[in-house]
């Protein structure tokens, strides 16, 4: 079986919020032992290793990851910021093996090869999936899902979320144990009785004609359609559209033949030479689509993804569902974020869900396809215990 103990918590003092949040744990466990933990915190400027330390006094044998964020989500409280979240999974069936790669911005592929060989190692079994959450910077220009494929496996389930800090965009930090990382990956194997389902919510719907991609380096593109990235823009949003403004258009690419497109948020423009950064790189060769956005199809597609995740296990419930959703979705929504998990609710999924709002959502289309990075999207990982009877 599959079982989970959480707690949130937005006190004032970082210290104190993930006093209490273990404490509650403690409590619900009933003396039962925990397996494996998540910890997010958006607490900003805390003292993250002796909020480590905490945990770790209090549950010094379960494999722990985490990272700071833009935003924390669970059932219990659904947005919350300035916020310490712990997760506990508790189950006697599944075993779970931590690692973290390093210095991901220099070496991704070799540094995720080594720390996948050590979990496994670690983990004894072969992996039925694996949790990362990469460091949110790096991942804006590192090809963070092709290293995954190479690093790790092209077959194994990926998912996860890369870590955030508050939308300052200046530096993330990562969690395996009572160690704190900044430039890197955990990583959480997963392995034994344990089924999944998987929703790739994207809100920004594209529209109009396709357009090739002429020069792009990494995850900045010079020139569409015979004109640069810049041209490009202003030919649908005019002349005078503001640097900031450009975040609100992310662009949908496509590669190869499929009808499957990532997002890509525009978040620095050079007006020498008019290319543009994006969030996430590009993949040659591609071909890109305008899109709109609105707090209406944000909301939908996240009702969309709950139904999609759920089909999966037909009559019976998830154990868990873990949320990883854009900071763009976050600041689209503004008032109404908590509308997203309402939809959620309203679809039938009354099972704790719990995750964070980053800087870039991970996972494939569909279970038993590639790894994808993505971006503007909502990634639902619904996990079950298929001993579970429900």
């Amino acid at each position: 079986m599959l079982e989970s103990v959480y707690s949130v918590s937005d006190d004032l003092d970082p210290i104190a919020g993930v006093r209490s949040v273990v404490a509650d744990c403690r409590d619900q466990l009933g003396g039962r032992g925990a397996a494996a933990g998540l910890f997010f915190t958006s607490c900003l400027e805390a003292d993250y290793g002796q909020m480590l330390a905490v945990i770790a006094e209090a549950f010094p044998d379960i494999e722990l990851i985490g990272c700071t964020t833009d935003g924390e989500i669970t059932s219990q409280r659904g947005f919350t910021e300035d916020s310490s979240a712990l997760l506990l999974l508790i189950s006697d069936q599944i075993s779970f093996a931590a690692a973290v790669a390093e210095n991901i911005s220099d070496s991704a592929e070799y540094s995720i090869s080594e720390a996948y060989r050590q979990a496994k190692a670690n983990l004894g079994l072969e992996p039925t999936m694996a949790l990362v959450l990469p460091d949110g910077i790096s991942t804006m220009k590192v090809p963070i899902d092709a290293c995954l494929r190479s690093g790790m496996s092209e077959s194994l389930p990926i998912f996860g979320g890369s870590a955030g800090d508050g939308f300052r965009i200046i530096k993330t930090y990562q969690f395996v144990g009572k160690e704190l990382f900044s430039d890197a990956m955990p990583i959480l194997l997963m392995s034994g009785d344990l089924e999944m389902g998987i929703s790739i919510a994207t809100g920004p719907v594209p529209y109009g004609n396709y357009y090739s991609v002429d020069k792009v380096n990494g995850n900045v593109i010079h020139s569409i359609d015979g004109v640069t990235a810049l041209e490009f823009y202003e030919r649908f949003f005019g002349k005078y559209i503001e640097d900031r403004e450009l975040s609100f258009f992310p662009l949908a690419v496509y590669t190869a033949d499929s009808e499957d497109f990532v997002l890509r948020d525009p978040v620095e423009v050079n007006r020498n030479n008019g290319s543009i950064s994006f969030v996430g790189r590009l993949e040659e060769p591609c071909k890109v689509r305008i899109t709109q956005v609105t707090r209406e199809d944000t909301l939908n597609s996240g009702h969309r993804g709950s139904a999609q995740v759920l089909s999966v296990f037909e009559e019976a419930k998830p154990d868990i569902v873990l949320m990883f959703s854009c900071t763009s979705r976050r600041h689209v929504l503004g008032s109404r974020t908590d509308e997203e998990f309402e939809v959620l609710k309203k679809d039938g999924l009354q099972v704790p869900f719990f995750g964070f709002y980053c800087y870039g959502e991970i996972g494939p289309f569909v279970n038993g396809q590639p790894v994808h990075f993505h971006s503007d999207t909502c990634v639902l990982v619904a996990l079950r215990s298929s001993s579970n009877q429900r």
